[in-house]
């Protein structure tokens, strides 16, 4: 099958890449978690296996309630020619609008925003500082929706949180009846909204206390009146409730020429029912429907178990929104084995065996077969896929107090995990066309003011330093890009702090997480330097006054040793540190450490040879009966403290209770456990399998050990609604400050006044130019200032000295 030229250059790297269906055609989008109601796309997310360099891929289209069916068509069809262009390997998902998959959704860490309209509706040209006023609605507690709806009163009710954006003026109206978290997640949107569309120079305003009688909302409203109680929506998980529970296996065949659908089994279903000479269809009610590709089936059995899918939404009365999945033989994933009794697969699959949560889990023992023997091969082989090799010219900025400090060179790699950075790079590497780039990077501790004024700062640079050609890249600590760590050659190292002190590395303890499989990407995270932060699996490099030494786990491959020994020599220039193997530590070490303490040694559980990672759930009793909804590529920050959880480790059940979730779920969370480990078709019982109830706050090592990074005192800091109310308030107080920072850019002056001998400070002399209006600027020069800058360097002085702006 021929592929669209919009996907030639697809899915060679990791990341997230996003297309619209315009006018029956495939347009590539900039990354966004903003979609049009009535439009379809194409979502691919593309990973790197920790472990080596295979790649792997999830491809979704993404159905608005408005989109035409043509729209649908043409999402799905161009999304099976993006699966043959990538070898037939990914996954595909078929997603609807308010009824994404979890997977999807995890890609959107902070909430998608559903849009009004689309690309038939036709787009206004954007005016820079002229906004359209819009009311948002936003819902939901972890995978937040953010909804465009009428700007009228009528939209509001009690239960819920809106926004109301008025482009320098953001509302948070949060309704008598809303929660706390729903209410903070309104201030993450609206934060998001103030610092990334508007680059923080919105203020934000919260109507609560007053939020049926606040005349400045419902004058910029534009309406005033009742509001409705509670939302009332369509429950959708009623439909659940009354489904048949009995899941069926469908085997597609063209045998004999004709394509035909038989019925293989129901539950209990085993994995040998399928065969790899055809195709399958699992039909598992409102839980969505599977399509299973043999690797040996025929083009027409591949392209015709899609259609017969879509069919049995329609024959069955099934939600329109009911999840389809598409999975390949050997690349089944976790959701898909779970409906079949002892799953048994091939022991030396490589590559294509998916963990749900293979980005966020420890790495664990692969028991007969050496994963190990994956790295003896270049891990990167791919500098024609990324802007150059990463040897280019860079100047960093270290954000702190609203201002920009130059890092020197010496420092260049090192940042601090409170603080912010910009990163001016310059494409002139092998492979690189001189483009420029401007990465900003976030700390995970950074504060709010800091992380507004590099917003702000990254247009001042790209406006002064390169004329605003720069690609703009918004980097947050520990999900840096490929070509962001190749920049820093395999010695990226993030400490604690704000960075005001620059730390001397050699007067202080100091313990460091290294994590990497190439010369290219190897990172070093300080943790707290105690016995506890050690890990089985990794290298640590610990650094005191006296000594230093090198701890590798039991599990830690060859090339994460030879990339802890780079990161000591890079931390303190010694050539050959004392190596310290698990198991073998001295006194001294522990001494450092504060002595002994239980660490991280679990690996993950298997079953007949096959991985069964931690599994992160939500469990809910919203509906009157316990819903259980998997988290993918879960963190610590999935942990609601409304929530109860279920954290399956496969060996135990932990129930973990948040300080904020009500009696009754507290009171049914061990029968939800129960329930959970009756309905698992891996043969596990409640007389076999250890469940564990857990309250916030008092996790056990062996939980907290699942996630990739812990942080005991996550819940005592985080603030309460009021705080973050109160932190708002302040930081509206410094939206003055950016926008006169970049107002000493961006004014302009007339002609004459730039003409004189004596300008104002703010003016730089060597680019006049800049200053003038679009209207004075074509008047003088004759030509856009995209034509002007597009000009060598000569011309455009040539041009400037003619016109007595030199």
């Amino acid at each position: 099958m021929p592929c669209d030229e919009a996907f030639n250059e697809s899915g060679k790297q990791p990341g997230l890449e996003i297309w619209r269906i315009e006018k029956m055609k495939v347009v590539k989008q900039e990354t966004t978690s903003s979609f049009y109601t009535g439009d379809a796309y194409i979502v691919l997310s593309t990973k790197k296996n920790p472990k080596h360099d295979k790649l792997t891929w999830d491809i979704h289209f993404w159905l608005g309630t408005e989109c035409s069916k043509d729209e649908q068509g043409v999402a799905a069809y161009k999304t099976v020619e993006l699966d043959d262009h990538l070898g037939g390997a990914p996954v595909q998902y078929r997603e609807v609008q308010n009824h994404e998959s979890q997977l999807f959704l995890s890609y959107f860490k902070k909430g998608i925003t559903y849009l009004s309209g689309g690309i038939e509706s036709g787009f206004r040209k954007v005016e820079r500082n002229v906004y359209e006023k819009r009311l948002l609605h936003v819902k939901g507690k972890r995978n937040v929706r953010v909804t465009q709806v009428k700007c009228d009163v009528s939209s509001l009710n009690k239960g819920d949180v809106f926004i109301l954006d008025c482009g320098e003026k953001i509302y948070i109206w949060t309704g008598p009846k809303s929660r706390g978290t729903e209410r903070l997640k309104g201030m993450d949107v609206a934060k998001r909204i103030r610092d990334e569309e508007r680059f923080g120079k919105a203020t934000i305003r919260i109507v609560d206390k007053k939020w049926d009688s606040d005349s400045e909302f419902f004058k910029d409203l534009g309406s005033r009146g009742a509001i409705s109680a509670e939302d009332s929506a369509v429950d959708d998980d009623e439909f659940e409730k009354n489904q048949n529970k009995l899941h069926k296996l469908y085997r597609v065949c063209d045998a004999d020429g004709r394509i035909e659908t038989t019925e293989v089994g129901e539950r209990p279903l085993q994995s040998d029912m399928l065969d790899s000479n055809d195709c399958f269809i699992l039909d598992t009610g409102s839980s969505g429907i599977f399509v299973w590709i043999g690797k040996n089936c025929t083009a027409n059995e591949r392209k015709s178990g899609w259609k017969l899918a879509m069919e049995f939404i329609d024959n069955k009365n099934y939600p329109e929104w009911t999840q389809v999945t598409r999975v390949v033989e050997q690349g089944e994933t976790p959701l898909f084995k779970q409906y079949f009794e002892g799953w048994t697969e091939p022991q030396m699959v490589i590559g294509k065996a998916r963990a749900y949560s293979i980005g966020s889990i420890a790495r664990a023992n692969r028991g007969k077969f050496d994963a190990k023997i994956l790295h003896k091969h270049k891990s990167f082989n791919e500098n024609d896929q990324l802007p150059d090799d990463g040897s280019g010219l860079l100047t960093i900025w270290y954000v702190y107090d609203k201002k920009l400090n130059v890092v020197p060179s010496e420092e260049f790699g090192t940042f601090y995990n409170g603080a912010c950075y910009i990163i001016l790079y310059v494409c002139c590497g092998a492979g690189g066309d001189g483009s420029q780039i401007l990465y900003f990077w976030q700390g995970c501790k950074s504060s709010e003011d800091n992380i507004a004024a590099c917003a702000m700062m990254v247009q001042t640079i790209d406006y002064k330093e390169v004329n605003g050609k720069a690609v703009q890249v918004r980097i947050t600590q520990n999900q840096e890009p490929e070509h962001f760590l190749r920049i820093f050659h395999g010695k990226l190292i993030v400490l604690k702090g704000d960075g005001r002190k620059m730390n001397d590395l050699n007067n202080k303890t100091m313990l460091f997480h290294v994590r990497g499989y190439s010369e290219y990407n190897t990172r070093a995270m300080q943790v707290e330097p105690v016995a506890s932060s050690l890990n089985s699996n990794d290298a640590f490099v610990l650094i005191h006054q006296d000594y230093s030494y090198l701890w590798l786990g039991r599990e830690a491959n060859s090339e994460e040793q030879k990339m802890a020994r780079n990161v000591m020599r890079y931390l303190t220039n010694i050539s050959e540190p004392a190596v310290i193997l698990e198991g073998k530590e001295p006194d001294k070490f522990w001494e450092i450490l504060g002595g002994k303490q239980d660490y991280a040694t679990e690996t993950v559980s298997q079953v007949n040879g096959i991985e069964m990672p931690p599994r992160l759930f939500h469990c809910s009793n919203a509906s009157g009966y316990y819903k259980v909804e998997e988290i993918a590529n879960f963190s610590q920050e999935d942990l609601y403290e409304d929530d109860v959880m279920l954290l399956d480790t496969f060996k135990e059940i932990y129930v973990w209770i948040g300080k904020g979730a009500n009696e009754e779920e507290k009171r049914e969370s061990l029968e939800t456990a129960m329930d959970y480990i009756k309905t698992d078709p891996t043969g596990r019982t409640v007389d076999t399998t250890l469940i564990v109830q857990v309250k916030q706050g008092s996790e056990p090592f062996k939980f907290r050990g699942c996630f990739i990074e812990w942080d005991p005192k996550r819940w005592a800091k985080a603030k309460s609604y009021d705080e973050a109310k109160q932190e708002l308030e302040r930081e509206n107080a410094g939206i003055a400050f950016v926008r006169d920072e970049l107002s000493q850019y961006t004014k302009k002056y007339p002609i004459e006044q730039l003409r004189r001998q004596f300008l104002p400070k703010e003016i730089d002399r060597t680019n006049k130019e800049k200053y003038l209006s679009n209207e004075d600027f074509q008047k003088i020069f004759k030509m856009t200032p995209e034509e002007f800058y597009s000009k060598p360097t000569w011309k455009q002085v040539e041009l400037k000295k003619q016109n007595d702006l030199f």
